[in-house]
């Protein structure tokens, strides 16, 4: 049993409208053998009670756990080369430090969750493409400001700290950012951990 993703916004779209009746707010998975579920933990979740044998072979098991600490972990020819992750290591550092600067002053609404981003490089140091890999973004309640603003047609503008957020880390990371050439590329994998 597990809450819908949605209920950790609740209050953003509440609806007085709606009720909320079971199905509108919990998923039930249907006990499958050989499934395995992952799911963001911040999500309320439960099992039933399960009655029957006690032989693991023909029995539910659940394996709790975390993936490890968040970090930088490179790939392709800055995997195999120490000298050139420690110089992409210092331009990815130059590049994130006013980024996180830019994180902290307070004009972008403030997130909770787990931001993990994928930054493909060319093999002549340019940034090929970015992507989010792991997005468990959701805005934090107590920072939530409403309107903004009002579009052409006077229409109110919301905001939206997560969309606000990876917008300013995209537009950090690709624009004017080099890395050392190599001979095929790589990526990197950048965590961003909001708490």
């Amino acid at each position: 049993i597990m809450m819908k993703p949605n209920m950790l916004d609740y209050w953003r779209n509440y609806d007085c409208q709606k009720g909320l009746e079971a199905p509108s707010i919990i998923r039930y998975l249907p006990p499958k053998f050989g499934r395995f579920v992952a799911f963001d933990g911040r999500v309320p979740h439960g099992v039933n009670k399960v009655h029957g044998t006690n032989d693991p072979r023909k029995a539910r098991i659940m394996i709790h756990g975390w993936f490890a600490e968040p970090q930088t972990i490179w790939f392709g020819d800055f995997e195999e080369e120490a000298t050139q992750q420690e110089k992409a290591n210092l331009i990815l550092e130059q590049a994130l430090n006013p980024l996180i600067t830019a994180l902290g002053s307070g004009e972008i609404g403030r997130v909770l969750g787990y931001l993990a981003i994928r930054i493909n490089i060319s093999p002549d140091g340019s940034v090929d493409s970015i992507q989010s890999v792991c997005d468990t973004l959701v805005a934090d309640p107590a920072d939530y400001r409403g309107v903004i603003g009002y579009d052409e047609d006077d229409n109110e503008v919301f905001e939206d700290a997560c969309v606000d957020l990876k917008l300013t880390i995209h537009e950090a990371l690709s624009s004017d950012l080099y890395f050392p050439e190599t001979v095929n590329g790589g990526s990197v994998i950048v965590p961003f951990d909001f708490v």
